[in-house]
């Protein structure tokens, strides 16, 4: 006998085992009689789709292994790649040492003035020709024929046998011309800094010094700061015009010589206004010097000078 739980059990195991016992019918070919399997062979029949084999899930288990192996194999790739990599940028960014080339004590000096010659601006502005023998030279050189020692004879010996009114006017050239060197002179001093001509006059100063030259040719710039004056040269200043129209025809020798023993004759007193003006004016020349210097120092270290080279800046 079974019990409530049991028979309910039964029932459930049952139920669709005579849903599919009733679907398993045969037509015989030759009549329409059906024949129904027995109930334990129905019970099997609807048991049998339940069970999964173990054959279907093996496949599942191995794809799953290999597809584990393949991640663990991709990523020792990975790392080995990246770590190939990461050495050849470390060999790559390792910088080869220079050595310097040790100069000779010659080829220092050698440098050193072709520095100068950089710094000393030499190379000025084209200018025209300033006297009437070079505007007719200008004019005449290339239109003789052969050595230029003979053209110059030619054009020399045609320069004496020129008229007045001729000479005059090559005069008149020249003048224009020096007018025009004049501007464009002070636009190329212009188009400079003034720590620039600065150090200019300085480094032609020392290209002198190094080549034994007494000429020194200076750029003349009405922006450097100029030397102080002393209390006698501003009285010289303040009296000069005054005592030369006093004396009449008398010479600038004995103009000076007046102002001199009238220089000597004064009292402290009345040299003080001349000395307080002559301090004020070298405090403001010695504070302009000072910020020139430091912006010749910067401006020769920026065009490739060496700290220990820069030229000494005396005012």
């Amino acid at each position: 006998m079974l019990t409530a739980i049991g028979r309910a059990a039964a029932r459930r195991v049952l139920l669709p085992s005579k849903i599919a016992a009733s679907k398993l019918t045969t037509q015989l070919p030759h009549g329409s009689v059906a024949y129904r399997l027995p109930k334990a062979l129905t019970l099997l029949v609807a048991a049998r789709p339940l069970t999964v084999s173990a054959w279907m899930r093996s496949p599942a288990k191995i794809s799953g292994s290999k597809t584990k192996r393949t991640g663990t194999a991709t990523k020792k790739k990975t790392t080995k790649k990246a770590s190939a990599t990461k050495k050849k940028t470390k060999k790559a960014a390792a910088p080869k040492r220079q050595t310097k080339k040790v100069l000779t004590p010659e080829e220092k000096e050698k440098a050193d003035l072709r520095h100068l010659k950089k710094m000393a601006l030499l190379k000025g502005p084209t200018l025209l020709p300033e006297s009437a023998w070079a505007v007719y030279v200008t004019n005449n050189i290339g239109a003789g024929e052969g050595k230029l020692t003979e053209r110059i004879k030619g054009i020399s010996s045609r320069f004496a046998g020129l008229s007045e009114s001729e000479k005059e006017g090559l005069k008149s050239t020249a003048q224009s011309n020096h007018d025009a060197n004049k501007n464009t002179r002070q636009q190329w001093v212009e188009a400079h800094p003034v720590e620039a001509i600065y150090m200019a006059n300085i480094a032609r100063r020392r290209i002198a010094r190094k080549t034994n030259k007494s000429r020194i040719y200076l750029i003349h710039d009405e922006r450097l700061p100029k030397r102080a004056r002393s209390a006698y040269a501003l009285f010289i200043k303040s009296r000069f015009s005054k005592v030369n129209s006093q004396s009449g025809s008398s010479t600038v020798q004995d103009t000076f010589r007046a102002m001199s023993e009238e220089w000597r004759s004064m009292s402290e007193s009345e040299k003080q206004p001349f000395k307080e003006a002559a301090a004020s004016e070298m405090e403001k020349s010695a504070a302009l010097l000072k910020e020139l210097k430091e912006k010749a120092r910067a401006y020769w270290k920026a065009q490739g000078g060496v700290a220990r080279q820069v030229p000494s800046v005396r005012g």
